[in-house]
This record gives C-alpha cells, structure tokens and sequence, in this order.
C-alpha cells in the first residue's frame, strides 16, 4: 500500500523543515522548471564554414555539427535551412548544463552552510585522559 505523493513531500519537508528555507527550496523549484522548459537539446557545435568560390568570393556558408563520441570527432554537414534548429538545441543544451551547475553551486553552498544546524550542535569538551606513569626502574 503506497502513501500519496503528497504525503511523502510532506514528510520530506517536515524532517528537512530546520534544514531547508522557503528561499532555498524557491531557487532550486525555478531553476528545475527552467531546466523542463527546455524541450530540445543536442550535443556538439555547429560551425559555419566559407570556402573561396570560382570568382575569388568566399561561398557559403556551409555548416557542419561536430560530435566528440567515442573517443573521436565526428562531422556531418548540416542544410542551411537546419542550421537554425540545430544551434538552438545546442544552444538549449548549453544552457542545461549552466543551470545544471547554478543547481549543484545551490545545494553545495546550503548544504554547507546547514550541516551542522545549531540545534544539533554539541560543545566540544576536551578530555584530558590520566596519563600512564612510568616507573622508574
């Protein structure tokens, strides 16, 4: 028998209640919403290239995607009218991995800051143990 989502969240929120602040949970719901937003998204970089055309003008521009998988670099060429799509799901792609890392900076940084809250602190008392003595033989 499974509980309501609802009720795990609040479970959640409640044993996580001194750890977590609305303003944290706030910035980590927005930047998990602009990572959904994010409906397209493709490895690589998109490259324009020219090349000198027969009257000495360059031609062009020529695309082409480049893929570092499996250990090389790997080209295709791209139509002009792809192009635009293509660099924006790089584009989306990059932007993923900068929210990504606002995300990981976000949940490191409060995760420092609340490790030890002062509600589990405890005082360190320093322990003096009795000391061996030697004997003097």
């Amino acid at each position: 028998m499974g509980f309501p989502a609802f009720f795990d969240a609040k479970c959640l929120w409640t044993r996580h209640d001194g750890f977590m602040n609305d303003s944290f949970l706030a910035k980590r719901a927005a930047l998990l919403q602009q990572m959904a937003a994010l409906d397209s998204m493709e490895l690589g970089s998109l490259k324009a290239e020219y090349r000198p055309g027969p009257s000495g003008s360059p031609s062009g521009p020529y695309f082409k995607h480049q893929v570092w998988k499996d250990g090389a670099n790997q080209s295709q060429r791209v139509s002009p009218e792809e192009a635009p799509a293509l660099q924006a799901a790089i584009d989306h792609r990059l932007h993923f991995e900068s929210l990504a890392q606002a995300f990981i900076d976000l949940t490191v940084e409060h995760t420092r800051q609340n490790r030890f809250p002062d509600s589990l602190k405890k005082k360190i008392i320093r322990v003096s143990w009795p000391r061996k003595r030697r004997s003097r033989t």
